[in-house]
């Protein structure tokens, strides 16, 4: 008795072995098939919140750049160019490919320029003659002029020409008899080389200081007329006298 007892105790054990690992496993099938449905439902989520927060960029872009060209548009009409032109130049940085805004940047540009001016007279009887105008070295300065005058010349030269040592009062080289002509000069006094004004002109400025002009005549000239010259660009003219000029 005690052997055939001893002999059905492993198949129980199996037995029950068995049972419990099926148990096991019909518990736990769930629970895998259960995590990877949440998996994907938290994709879904993600995905969708994902396509909301694209759309929330895009519409805030789309304000961004109404709202700045507002901005811009009523800086102008106060005449506040610089201003306007500052909030373009932001909206370019965001949206580089608008054409329409690097034009308008180049327009108020223009204006801008176009804005500072100085207007004189040049007698042509008289030697240089300050412009009232200060410019800074590598900013851009515009010439127009018109008019003219009448040269009377009666001086004895000899085979070397008339003189052109003293830029103060002979004759400047490398410019036309005649001519318009400018130069800067600095807070210590020293002057750029004489430029050729002309007609019309466009230049960087070579230097710091105030534009000075007068026509190149030789010293013993007489002249009897005046240019009119209209000088604009990234100038600085007092303001008594822009705003006379308007």
């Amino acid at each position: 008795m005690k052997t055939t007892q001893f002999s059905r105790c492993p198949v129980s054990m199996s037995v029950a072995l068995l049972v419990a690992t099926t148990v096991l496993l019909l518990d736990t099938t769930p629970a895998f098939s259960q995590k990877s449905g949440s998996s994907s439902k938290s994709n879904r989520n993600n995905a969708a919140n994902i396509t909301i927060l694209d759309q929330q960029a895009e519409q805030a872009h789309k304000d961004f750049l109404e709202t700045s060209a507002d901005l811009a548009r009523e800086y102008e009409d106060l005449g506040e160019l610089e201003k306007a032109k500052g909030i373009l130049e932001q909206m370019l940085k965001l949206a580089p490919d608008l054409k329409q805004v690097k034009d308008k940047i180049d327009s108020l540009e223009e204006a801008r320029i176009a804005g500072n001016e100085a207007i004189l007279e040049v007698d042509a009887s008289q030697s240089w003659m300050p412009a009232n105008v200060a410019v800074v070295k590598g900013n851009t300065i515009r010439f127009e002029s018109n008019g003219e005058f009448r040269m009377l010349v009666n001086q004895t030269v000899g085979p070397d020409g008339v003189a052109s040592k003293d830029v103060k009062t002979d004759l400047a080289t490398g410019v036309p008899l005649g001519a318009l002509m400018g130069l800067i000069v600095d807070t210590k006094g020293k002057s750029s080389d004489p430029f050729s004004i002309g007609k019309t002109g466009e230049m960087k400025a070579p230097q710091d200081g105030q534009l000075f002009v007068r026509v190149n005549v030789p010293p013993q000239s007489k002249c009897i007329g005046k240019i009119k010259l209209r000088v604009t660009g990234d100038i600085v003219v007092p303001k008594s006298e822009t705003s006379s000029r308007r």
